[in-house]
């Protein structure tokens, strides 16, 4: 089995890749149960079980593998302090280090950290995994699942083409491998770290919150949106995670793509009059976005090193007149979003497993390179979590 890196090529050099769910468990947890049932989940993902290779002529594929490398852990310490050291430390994808779990034994059960490598999949896919893990938890069977990967439907405008021919035409071509990256990633975390700022909101807030959006005729993301840049002046540059499952699978592997907005907030409007007007933004960009992705389109125009190096002059490990034009063109060095926004909405997995119950979870996307505020939200057993996922450096 090999299959070609083709949409998710973006995130083999990109030094920001690590999805992040925790939950927490109702029910006894023992490190063996634990240790099986992340094995058993594990075997029954076909992306999972694959590692990244490069070639000389540096193109990477997905290639099966017969000892994967991701790894569950008992964990002691606090879990956010182990996020934040697990964070900067890179995970060997060519090895098939996909996933990092974490459990820690409480009084009730247990608190599970789960970190993947987008690589391994999107934000649902975490999801379908933990829930893969639940059921093997629970003494209960799935069915194995083949990888899925985005399939893109949009044919790139002719100024768009010409765009990402002029820049393959003067790419030098230089080829990296995962040495580079290793070097890559230790010089960029070494002088930073991430933080999660979490903000819950219990059922009855919700639906209030909800109750004045249906009022309104705006979704909570619009609302949300509205809420965060009420007190920042000038233009906001807002992107927004866009799920890329047409027929609804529930298969692992990366299927998402991204919209974004400009919007200035008018202070002498109302919130909801703002999100109503964030609203219509949102709209017409998700119906263009219906019949194809841009991003996806123009990216996959362009030499897989050129967006290689794209990510490199982020970290600034490498440094190239073409490829920083177009990282700078592309948002990964110069002015980046402002916020970069993903909501899983109501989770779609079980809360119940047995006598097992997620009571509750958390969720926080990678503070991708072309982003600096990434602000993740999830419901699940009646409990909304936003967190707020910013990259800070050390001083």
């Amino acid at each position: 089995m090999r299959h070609e890196l083709f949409y998710e090529r973006d995130e083999l050099f990109d030094v920001n890749m690590v999805i992040t769910i925790s939950i927490d468990v109702e029910g006894t947890v023992t490190e063996d149960e634990a240790e099986s049932a992340f094995r058993n989940a594990i075997a029954a993902n076909e992306i999972l079980n694959t590692k990244i290779v490069l070639d000389s002529n540096g193109n990477a594929f997905y290639e099966e593998n017969l000892t994967p490398g991701s790894s569950l852990y008992k964990a002691d310490g606090d879990l956010d302090v182990i996020r934040i050291n697990e964070e900067r430390r890179r995970f060997k994808v060519e090895e098939g280090e996909y996933i990092r779990a974490f459990v820690k034994e409480n009084e009730a059960g247990a608190s599970i950290l789960f970190l993947m490598h987008h690589l391994g999949g999107d934000g649902k896919s975490l999801l379908y995994f933990i829930e893969d893990f639940m059921k093997f938890l629970s003494g209960a069977e799935c069915d194995f699942k083949i990888m899925r990967r985005t399939e893109n439907r949009a044919k790139l405008d002719a100024v768009s083409s010409a765009v990402a021919e002029y820049y393959n035409k003067r790419w030098c071509g230089k080829i990296f491998t995962f040495d580079d990256l290793d070097k890559s990633f230790e010089s960029y975390w070494s002088r930073r770290i991430s933080t999660i700022e979490t903000e819950p909101i219990d059922e009855d807030e919700m639906a209030s919150i909800m109750t004045k959006c249906h009022e309104a005729g705006v979704k909570f993301t619009a609302f949300l949106t509205a809420r965060l840049i009420s007190d920042r002046k000038g233009i906001m540059d807002i992107g927004y995670a866009v799920d890329y499952r047409h027929d609804k699978n529930r298969s692992m592997g990366n299927q998402v793509s991204g919209i974004s907005i400009k919007y200035r907030y008018n202070s002498a409007k109302s919130l909801m009059e703002n999100a109503r007007r964030i609203q219509r933004k949102l709209d017409c960009k998700l119906q263009a976005h219906s019949k194809g992705s841009y991003v996806l389109s123009f990216v996959s125009r362009l030499n897989p090193t050129l967006r290689d190096a794209v990510s490199m002059e982020h970290s600034r490990y490498f440094h190239d007149k073409v490829s920083y034009k177009l990282a700078k063109l592309m948002g990964y060095v110069g002015k980046i979003k402002d916020y970069s926004i993903t909501n899983l909405k109501v989770a779609d997995i079980p809360v119940r497993y047995g006598r097992y119950e997620i009571k509750q979870m958390m969720f926080a996307g990678p503070v991708v390179s072309y982003g600096q505020n990434l602000i993740s939200v999830v419901t699940c057993n009646g409990k909304t979590v936003i967190s707020r996922h910013t990259r800070k450096e050390i001083k």
